[in-house]
């Protein structure tokens, strides 16, 4: 059984190193994540505190997965909107699992902590991006986020190719 809970400074800095791993080993098994692999230590490291700084200043929402033995197995940010005319929206980023626990309701179950508090925050509308044809595709349609547009060469991938990236949406 999976347990998700919101990051907070302690919490996020006690797991420092897992959620490097967890950033590392996505890259590595292909997750369009703004990464390219081999993604170093010191990098992983740098992304980390950067978030970690974000969340003390409330511009940035982490939850972490954990399985039964504690280990950290996933994680998703919601960064909510900060234009005035915006305060209705957020961003969703970085949903990630560990590779060898994917397809076992990880991402389904983060993306709905994340809805829920997103609608206690008073998010009337969610938005995300994805590289076309990754298989987090699959989980977002079922979740009801409709895919608004596909923008072609949008991220250098690993072999220096260019991926298309899909826009997807849900009002919650």
């Amino acid at each position: 059984m999976v347990k998700i809970l919101k990051l907070d400074m302690i919490s996020a800095a006690k797991n420092s190193d897992s959620l490097v791993k967890l950033l590392q080993d996505s890259v590595k098994n292909g997750a369009s994540v703004s990464f390219l692999n081999p993604l170093s230590d010191s990098a992983a490291e740098s992304y980390w505190r950067e978030v970690f700084a974000e969340i003390n200043s409330a511009q940035i929402i982490v939850w972490a997965a954990f399985d039964d033995d504690d280990n950290l197995v996933g994680s998703v940010q919601l960064a909510p909107a900060k234009m005035q005319n915006a305060k209705h929206r957020a961003m969703v980023q970085k949903l990630m699992v560990i590779s060898n626990h994917r397809r076992e309701g990880i991402g389904s179950a983060l993306m709905d902590t994340l809805e829920l508090e997103a609608k206690k925050l008073g998010k009337k509308l969610l938005i995300l991006d994805t590289r076309l044809g990754d298989p987090s595709e699959t989980l977002y349609e079922q979740k009801d986020y409709i895919k608004f547009g596909i923008v072609p060469g949008y991220a250098l991938n690993s072999s220096n190719d260019l991926d298309d990236m899909a826009f997807y949406f849900k009002i919650i």
